[in-house]
């Protein structure tokens, strides 16, 4: 049986961008009931050139809210995008289960999901765990089935 038990998403605020609306974006991928339960932290760090970089991070831990939101973020994906997830899972999910989805930062500011395409992302990490162990070929099964759940063409 495979659970979500942790949503990470983490993007970059550079000193060009407002970090509210970076936080903003990052909110945008829970389900608006849970955005106030969604706990951020922000690390400052100096970039190559010595520009100051803000790294906002946000994390759901919920088994229920993430299987919730999980569904909620493969819902809003357009068709070529749940596809597109779909033929990449084995190369997005690790050993641990953790799969890697890269969002565009502005579309999420928009209230869009889009795979992202360029550098300017949302890095989410869906922690997802199966007992008594990670067995991949299941986790790739359940996900591929609730991306066709949630996108409707079953």
């Amino acid at each position: 049986m495979s659970s979500v038990v942790k949503i990470e998403a983490r993007a970059y605020c550079r000193a060009t961008e407002i970090s509210e609306r970076v936080m903003s974006a990052i909110k945008s991928l829970y389900p608006e009931e849970f955005r106030e339960l969604v706990e951020f932290e922000s690390t400052e760090v100096e970039g190559h050139s010595g520009d100051k970089i803000q790294v906002l991070r946000s994390e759901l831990r919920d088994k229920v809210r993430c299987d919730v939101t999980l569904d909620y973020i493969f819902g809003k994906l357009k068709e070529t995008d749940r596809r597109y997830l779909r033929d990449s899972l084995l190369q997005r999910l690790d050993e641990n289960c953790v799969l890697f989805v890269r969002i565009d930062k502005q579309a999420a500011f928009l209230n869009e999901v889009v795979l992202a395409r360029g550098h300017d992302v949302i890095s989410v990490q869906v922690h997802i765990r199966q007992y008594p162990r990670c067995k991949q070929d299941d986790v790739i099964a359940m996900l591929e089935n609730r991306l066709r759940v949630t996108g409707g063409d079953d």
